[in-house]
Parts: C-alpha cells; sequence; structure tokens
C-alpha cells in the first residue's frame, strides 16, 4: 500500500506568527492522536519563503480515508477549528494530497 500525505502551505499573518505555531502544536498533537504522522517545515527558499509546511501522512489510502471520516466526528479537533477560524493567525497558500510512488 503507497502513502498518502496532506499537504498544507501557510503564511502567517503579520505578528501572529508564534500565535500561529502554537496552533501548529495543537493541531499535531490532535492529528497524531487520530492516526497521522505530522511532519512540520518552513520554506528557506523556493515557494514562498518563509511559509509553513504542515505533512499529515498516511500508512494507506484506507487509513486517510479513515481520518478524514473521524476528522468530521472528533470534539477535540471540531473545538480546536472552530477556534482557528474564529481567529486566524495564517493565510493558506496551497493545499494538495499526495501518494508515494514506489521506484
Amino acid at each position: 500500500m503507497a502513502a498518502v500525505s496532506q499537504v498544507s502551505t501557510w503564511s502567517p499573518n503579520p505578528g501572529r506568527g508564534m500565535d500561529f505555531m502554537a496552533q501548529v502544536s495543537k493541531a499535531k498533537a490532535i492529528h497524531e492522536r487520530m492516526g497521522a504522522t505530522v511532519n512540520v517545515a518552513q520554506t528557506l527558499s523556493g515557494g514562498t519563503a518563509m511559509s509553513v509546511i504542515y505533512m499529515a501522512t498516511f500508512e494507506s489510502g484506507a487509513t486517510y480515508g479513515a481520518f478524514l471520516d473521524a476528522a468530521g466526528t472528533d470534539a477535540e479537533w471540531q473545538e480546536f477549528w472552530l477556534g482557528a477560524l474564529s481567529d486566524p493567525t495564517a493565510t493558506m497558500i496551497s493545499t494538495a494530497i499526495y501518494t508515494a510512488v514506489e521506484v
């Protein structure tokens, strides 16, 4: 089975970088509890400089699907996401879903 990754690129809003990273830390803990492996990186060159990459990886499409199903009913995630939407600390630049290619 090929791994699946959901990757979002974010640009912290002016003066909100530390607030955004605190939210990223909370989201990471919730998503890992829900079965994702999460990696966070910052763009140093290319793309949008200083943007934050948030990558949640799953062992297969089936585990990614189970994660999506759970996200819709997970009380902790719903509370977090509603709070993040009510006081945005960053702007999403892009989002994509990737599947691993075995070579």
